[in-house]
């Protein structure tokens, strides 16, 4: 009796529920901001360096809400630039061996952008973008449409 059988592979992939990211343009720092976002729009943003970001290979630092209403939502408000650490032994015409600094972007096709906040898509979002551009401190703040994102997979935090 001859069986046939039928391998299937599982390959890894990373998938995330529809999220909304919120842009925000400001000249404060990210504690700032947080404090005054949490003032005006009832939230509890709280500082976390554990923001892992796999793509990137990279922590970032951020703060984080972890809504009382539902445990497994989160939401990110995260800086978009971040400044990396390198060896000048990486550069082959430089005579000593240094430290020197690259600016990057986590999200490099929004490189005006200072800041982010990336939530679990709702309905709300209209009217908390109101309540952050109400700010004093925040020239802008406008929804970004998910399709618009090119590196979606540097805002997949773990």
């Amino acid at each position: 009796m001859l069986m046939s059988y039928k391998k299937h592979h599982l390959g890894k992939s990373v998938e995330e529920d529809s999220f909304s990211l919120i842009a925000i343009h400001t000249s404060i720092e990210d504690f700032q901001l947080a404090y005054f976002i949490n003032q005006s729009c009832a939230t509890q943003f709280k500082r976390d360096h554990n923001l892992y970001s796999s793509h990137l290979k990279r922590n970032v630092n951020g703060m984080v809400w972890e809504n009382s209403w539902d445990e497994e939502t989160y939401w990110h408000l995260f800086p978009n630039k971040f400044v990396d650490k390198k060896k000048s032994s990486q550069q082959p015409n430089l005579l000593f061996e240094e430290n020197y600094f690259i600016e990057q972007y986590i999200l490099p096709e929004f490189k005006q952008v200072k800041y982010f906040i990336k939530k679990p898509e709702d309905t709300t979002d209209s009217l908390f973008i109101k309540k952050i551009q109400e700010l004093p401190e925040v020239q802008i703040a406008y929804s970004i449409a998910e399709k618009a994102i090119k590196s979606t997979k540097n805002i997949i935090f773990d």
